[in-house]
């Protein structure tokens, strides 16, 4: 499948196109808000369908995704994903209901992460394994979030010892571009990872995922690869925010979304339509074509 084949159809050179040299597929993970759904938490008709058609051709699918597992679980109901997914931003790698792989922050990180947010006046979020703690029960900025993608919270952080509670991920919420720039600043001041992201129905909200050192997509997707026995130039990775640039930077593919900011699509071999064009389903059927034509 060498790239001076013709483009399927809704594909177009991206960044890093004239350095894609890739192998028929075997593996294919897709972010997904923004990416495999839009304003609608289910998939279409068309993404469901081109799931099933990279299925078919014999690709795993799987998601990777800044969500918990139990955030998904509804979209991966519907779309049948075989996985291995990517879960909280990178910190968890999952197969079978079961997590292969996790990179947790260290008691001391977590620590430091809820006392930045005491410090500053944010609002945080601190993912267990199974559910979530805040810093504010009552902060209504985001209420709307808890009720479109988390559900409520377990508690608030302050009432547990985060010194003997296991923190796989945090987030903390920023509602101005330059909060946004504030907080991953301090985060890496930290010596921890920050991803921010978006969210299509909650576009006021920066998520800065806040991740182990050793914790983002890139690294998960390359142990996830190794469990299928693939190499990572049998790998297609689809997504659309900055969050997702490590994962882009491994993978033998390297898709964004058409309403990708500039810098992901220059990491990008290649470009897809937006999600409202459902974009990932051209990734897909793409994929299943190379597939089939091995």
């Amino acid at each position: 499948m060498p790239a001076a084949h013709p483009l399927a159809d809704g594909l177009r050179p991206g960044g890093r196109f004239d350095r894609w040299q890739p192998l028929p597929p075997r593996y294919l993970v897709a972010d997904v808000d923004g990416t495999l759904i839009g304003e609608v938490q289910t998939a279409t008709e068309r993404v469901v369908a081109a799931v099933r058609a990279a299925h078919c051709a014999g690709i795993a699918v799987g998601f990777a995704t800044g969500r918990l597992a139990s955030g998904v679980a509804a979209l991966h109901d519907q779309l049948g994903l075989d996985g291995p997914h990517i879960v909280l931003n990178g910190a968890q790698v999952r197969t079978g209901g079961r997590a292969l792989r996790t990179w947790s922050l260290r008691p001391a990180q977590s620590v430091a992460v809820r006392d930045l947010c005491a410090r500053h006046g944010l609002y945080g979020e601190f993912y267990l394994d199974d559910g979530f703690l805040v810093t504010d029960v009552a902060d209504e900025r985001v209420r709307a979030h808890w009720e479109l993608v988390t559900g409520p919270p377990a508690g608030v952080v302050d009432a547990v010892d985060l010194a003997a509670t296991t923190v796989v991920k945090a987030t903390i919420m920023a509602f101005s571009p330059d909060e946004a720039s504030f907080v991953v600043s301090e985060v890496t001041r930290l010596g921890l990872l920050a991803g921010p992201a978006t969210f299509p129905l909650t576009p006021a909200i920066v998520y800065v995922n806040v991740t182990h050192p050793r914790a983002d997509k890139g690294r998960a997707l390359a142990h996830a690869a190794g469990h299928l026995g693939c190499r990572m130039s049998e790998v297609i990775a689809v997504g659309d925010g900055l969050n997702d640039l490590s994962m882009l930077a491994v993978a033998g593919t390297a898709i964004a979304m058409g309403q990708a900011p500039a810098e992901v699509q220059q990491a990008a071999h290649l470009i897809v339509p937006d999600v409202a064009a459902d974009g990932v389903a051209h990734a897909l059927q793409a994929a299943a074509g190379w597939r089939r034509a091995a």
